[in-house]
């Protein structure tokens, strides 16, 4: 969503949320420009697992000295669960997660508290548990009567975000280079903005970004590698197919840590996404509008009508050209490599496992592929 400044500075409490960093970043900025016109004598900010809530709730409480609020901004505030449990450290005061529902509607109408939840790092099960105390502050929030303003891109829009973050830049990007930008930063619309300032810089007087400024200069995502890796999978191209393994992997020293965390768990969401678009193939409907027989079969998460159009199409064309029965032998290929990573079964070094992970899969998708 856009955040309308002048609202949300109305308002008691606002949460910054979302997985655009930018977009989040941007509004923050448009807040405290409102909030601090008359200068930041009331602005205080607080780490959230650094001081306690009932610190964050004392400093919005006071009195403002010279401004019409008293500010107070909440940074990474995902690092704290509103919760009994886990909302203080040692030796701080202690605040349930009904005591802050209370404490933020008891907040006076000359407090503006601003809660940032900042992007914060980690492996799948950990990016779990941040959600769930991402949107356990928002129910917070919302009961409070405050404003919760969740920063996302929709997908389909996504390459009319990136052109209009170019002309913000003072410059142009076609259709196909703006589907090339969100390809290699991972459909992320701040990092697609982080990249096209680069672009900016390296274009100089140009007016246009093209395709090869953005091979030139991006850096691509590790979602973007495995897209890659897969596509030199179906096309049966062992030795494209073990390059982009080795790039993924980075260090063979961290093979198994660049596996468990970003390796497996991203190959295997593309060949759920890839199984889909075939049940799509085989009862010949758009992934956009596949009928009720279909969607009963389909995920929540991932859903391939959440994709972008662009990846749509690339998922059918790959789909066109393996089965049912390769793509579940791949699932198993996937499953044994993560199975030998953990210990579980006996195995060699873990970039070994990987590549005979790869090199079944390559057997069983690429070999169907070639003869199709």
């Amino acid at each position: 969503m856009k955040l309308d400044p002048l609202k949300a500075y109305d308002a008691r409490v606002v949460m910054l949320s979302g997985e655009e960093e930018s977009l989040r970043r941007r509004s923050l900025a448009d807040l405290l420009a409102i909030a601090t016109q008359d200068g930041d004598f009331d602005l205080q900010t607080f780490e959230a697992d650094e001081n306690a809530p009932i610190e964050w709730f004392a400093s919005a409480g006071t009195a403002p000295f010279l401004s019409q609020k008293r500010t107070v901004i909440v940074r990474h505030l995902l690092r704290r669960e509103p919760s009994t449990t886990r909302s203080g450290g040692e030796g701080e005061p202690k605040a349930s997660a009904t005591e802050i529902a209370a404490r933020l509607k008891d907040l006076p109408p000359t407090s503006l508290l601003i809660l940032v939840a900042d992007e914060e790092g980690g492996d799948e099960s950990k990016q779990r548990r941040l959600q769930a105390v991402r949107k356990a502050w928002e129910k917070l929030v919302k009961e409070a009567g405050g404003l919760v303003a969740e920063f996302s891109t929709n997908s389909k829009q996504l390459g009319e975000a990136i052109k209009a973050e170019a002309v913000r830049l003072g410059k142009k990007i076609s259709d196909a280079s703006a589907e090339s930008l969100a390809d290699m930063t991972g459909a992320n619309l701040s990092r697609a903005a982080e990249e096209l300032e680069k672009l900016a810089i390296y274009v100089g007087d140009e007016s246009q970004i093209r395709e090869a400024d953005i091979r030139a200069v991006v850096v691509p995502s590790r979602e973007w590698n495995v897209y890659k890796l897969v596509d030199a999978i179906v096309d049966g191209a062992v030795p494209e197919a073990l390059r982009q393994l080795r790039i993924l992997v980075g260090s063979q020293t961290r093979a198994e840590e660049a596996a468990l965390s970003r390796i497996l768990p991203t190959l295997s969401r593309q060949l759920r996404l890839m199984w889909q678009a075939r049940l799509c193939v085989e009862a010949r409907c758009s992934p956009d509008d596949p009928p009720e027989s279909v969607r009963a079969l389909l995920p929540g998460k991932p859903n391939i009508a959440s994709e972008l159009p662009y990846r749509q199409g690339r998922l059918m064309q790959q789909a066109r050209r393996v089965d049912l029965p390769a793509l579940r032998r791949c699932f198993e290929s996937v499953s044994d490599a993560d199975a030998k990573l953990k210990g579980l079964v006996d195995s060699f070094s873990p970039i070994e496992t990987l590549e005979e992970m790869v090199l079944e899969m390559v057997q069983e998708i690429g070999a169907k592929a070639a003869v199709r």
